[in-house]
């Protein structure tokens, strides 16, 4: 593998130099700077070997920070071929912080018609919560309509303040008119997460709509 990849990988693992004390700096340390270093890579050609890494590498702290890598990679070149890997080896990990983490690095990653959405539709699904919430938001960035039929699903049958706080924050991003009378069902919750993201979701799902007829010079 590419000496520098290797490299920064063993950067973005390397706990040495932190120090648990008061006014300890963490943006100083060796790994957060490596992070932020990996977050700017846009090399398409790190990808075959990134994939290579993951499939062969045993230690999980290396291999979440390869997924780190490569999920940043993907964003910031819309590579399918990482996005799809990426999606595809959620069913492949056991751990539920790595699988968290691998979804919230999908999240940000556009996913265009044609992606293979059901790892995450069923990781939505998921008895763990913190898989669960992840799973709700890494349904960001697609235009598919299964994705908001999912989170329409979520939010019209459980009670859980939490999932449909999660659900109503990502059908504020990709939600459709479609979605509105299911979101109204909130406004009047307890909760005031919940009340509030509804509201939110639909007046930017109305705000997206309007600018859709503007765009496209329907009027209302």
């Amino acid at each position: 593998m590419d000496k520098y990849l290797t490299d920064l990988v063993e950067r973005m693992s390397d706990t040495s130099d932190q120090i648990l004390r008061a006014g300890f700096d963490g943006s100083r340390t060796i790994s957060w700077n490596a992070l932020r270093e990996a977050e700017k890579i846009n090399n398409i050609t790190f990808i075959p070997q990134l994939i290579s890494l993951i499939d062969s590498e045993m230690n999980k702290k290396k291999r979440s920070k390869a997924y780190f890598l490569l999920g940043h990679i993907a964003k910031n070149t819309n590579n399918f071929e990482a996005l799809s890997y990426l999606i595809a080896r959620i069913n492949k990990e056991s751990d539920k912080y790595i699988i968290s983490s691998l979804l919230e690095r999908i999240a940000s990653i556009k996913k265009p018609l044609g992606t293979d959405l059901q790892p995450l539709l069923q990781a939505t699904r998921s008895e763990k919560w913190l898989i669960r919430h992840s799973a709700i938001q890494s349904l960001s960035n697609t235009s598919d309509n299964l994705a908001e039929t999912a989170l329409i699903n979520i939010i019209d049958n459980t009670d859980d303040p939490y999932d449909l706080t999660y659900s109503n924050a990502t059908l504020n991003t990709i939600g459709t008119s479609i979605a509105i009378p299911f979101l109204e069902k909130h406004l009047k919750s307890k909760k005031r997460d919940v009340k509030n993201s509804a509201q939110y979701a639909i007046d930017e799902i109305k705000k997206r709509i309007k600018t859709q007829k503007d765009t496209y010079g329907l009027g209302s």
